[in-house]
């Protein structure tokens, strides 16, 4: 509307009217001032529209690429968007099978769970039990076999007892070592025992002590062989009988497994009896016991 003014203004001029010099000068100015602002709005509105006109290229740019990849995707896959959702579809539907599948699986196996608690707690009790038979067993197998050894111990007392014995301690202790001799072990036992407590200072108590652990050792009682082997070291330290002694004590450790408890008995043997007729014996079975233990060490 102001530009239709003005124009209408300047045709009043030129048809002329009287217009003031100095209104006139003014009237231009403003004419000019509004070309200018009019070239920059012009100039302004061009570069927007470019702009615009870019980013709507850009924009179909990116759609056109984004169909290509669609209609790429629908080529490779030979499936529309309908394809894809039935395949969803049949895929939630498997993995609830799966699921449902998998439910019952976990209550079975929790049955299979407490059937198997219940089975372990019956293996328990069996094997406890079998264990408790077991214990029992070799208890009653002990009470059994000493009761055994006892009567056949009142047995032999029995049968001495209608053996007239020695008056004098010589004659007894031939007559015990002679049951010893003959392989009666336990009657000789019985005999050395009445010399001991019949005798006990005469100069055959070492030997008779010497061979009730003899005649433990025949039986294959070491221990009992070993504590009375013991016995004789301590009751008779310088006796004839303490070497031996000391050498059937490492022999009864040997024969009872203990390898490394059999050595020092064994060395001190070796050591303080070097020309004992037994030395060479007792070397040999240093070095057997010494692989022994060695052979245990490595087994570990």
């Amino acid at each position: 509307m102001r530009v239709v003014w003005l124009l209408a203004a300047g045709t009043f001029l030129c048809c002329g009217c009287w217009v003031k010099q100095e209104a006139g000068k003014k009237m231009q100015a403003d004419i000019a001032a509004m070309q200018m602002e009019m070239e920059v709005v012009k100039k302004a509105h061009a570069e927007q529209k470019g702009k615009l006109a870019k980013r709507i290229q850009q924009a179909d740019q990116k759609i056109a690429e984004l169909q290509k990849v669609i209609e790429e995707y629908r080529r490779a896959t030979g499936r529309n968007a309908a394809d894809v959702g039935v395949d969803l579809e049949r895929l939630k539907s498997e993995i609830m099978q799966i699921r449902g599948r998998l439910e019952v699986n976990e209550h079975r196996l929790g049955i299979i769970e407490n059937r198997l608690s219940i089975i372990h707690k019956d293996l328990d009790e069996q094997r406890s039990s079998v264990v408790k038979r077991e214990e029992d067993e070799e208890t009653r197998r002990r009470e059994e076999e000493e009761k055994k050894k006892k009567e056949i111990e009142e047995a032999t007392r029995r049968s001495l007892g209608a053996i007239e014995r020695p008056e004098k301690v010589e004659d007894f202790y031939k007559l015990a070592y002679g049951m010893l001799d003959a392989g009666q072990h336990k009657a000789a036992r019985i005999l050395f025992e009445e010399l001991l407590a019949k005798w006990p200072k005469s100069a055959y108590a070492d030997n008779a002590l010497y061979w009730i652990g003899e005649s433990y050792y025949a039986e294959q009682n070491y221990r009992e062989a070993a504590l009375t082997f013991q016995k004789v070291r301590k009751r008779f330290p310088k006796g004839d009988k303490s070497p031996d002694a000391l050498l059937k004590l490492g022999y009864c450790f040997y024969a009872m497994e203990m390898y490394k408890e059999s050595l020092p008995f064994l060395s001190e043997f070796v050591q303080s009896y070097p020309g004992n007729r037994m030395a060479a014996a007792a070397r040999k079975k240093i070095r057997n016991a010494r692989r022994r233990v060695k052979s245990k060490r490595r087994g570990k």
